[in-house]
């Protein structure tokens, strides 16, 4: 049984795993009389708040970072826009606007999920037909850097549906971003 948390503190913050850059707005939130804090639990990659499953984008802040209307900044794991000043820097960002600018979009979340950034990591899905049935985020992973094979067919619910991160390396505007000390994401092998 967890024990319920009586004071909002940083240690408690990290053995609940929130992110060091995310500590000091949460301090100071609390100090004002935010209350929010003691739904986070003991797992912070459940709250949906933080972690939503699905939400409408209502800005795109470059070619593979957006903001969802709760607020909640998400970044496309996986793959790596051109950036501001870079060349398609501005196509990449008209792109990724057509695709998801005020649509619903699905989050999938894979082994990593949030960045130093305070930006959510997620799989991006438009067009769905229902809400999909996701693999749980830790499926890929067999230890730090070992993974099972990658998925390469669409999730139950978006068959039809369309991976942001796909539609974007097709336009030529992004490309697959691996590490070799990571293991590897779900779609990554779809990607390559």
């Amino acid at each position: 049984m967890v024990k319920k948390q009586s004071r909002l503190t940083a240690k408690w913050l990290r053995k609940i795993g929130v992110k060091e850059v995310l500590i000091p707005g949460l301090l100071l939130a609390g100090v004002l009389g935010w209350t929010g804090w003691q739904k986070l639990g003991p797992d912070i990659y459940r709250n949906k708040q933080a972690f939503p499953d699905s939400g409408i984008v209502r800005v795109i802040t470059d070619g593979d970072t957006f903001e969802l209307q709760n607020g909640v900044r998400v970044r496309t794991v996986g793959v790596n826009a051109p950036g501001r000043g870079e060349e398609k820097a501005g196509e990449a960002v008209k792109r990724l606007s057509d695709l998801v600018k005020d649509k619903k979009v699905w989050l999938e979340y894979d082994r990593y999920q949030d960045d130093k950034y305070g930006r959510v990591l997620a799989w991006v899905w438009i067009n769905c037909e229902f809400t999909p049935k996701f693999l749980p985020s830790d499926y890929m992973r067999l230890s730090f850097n070992r993974s099972r094979p990658g998925l390469t067919e669409n999730p139950e619910g978006c068959k039809k549906g369309k991976l942001v991160q796909e539609e974007m390396m097709k336009a030529g505007l992004a490309k697959l971003e691996t590490y070799k000390v990571r293991g590897e994401l779900k779609y990554e092998g779809r990607l390559r």
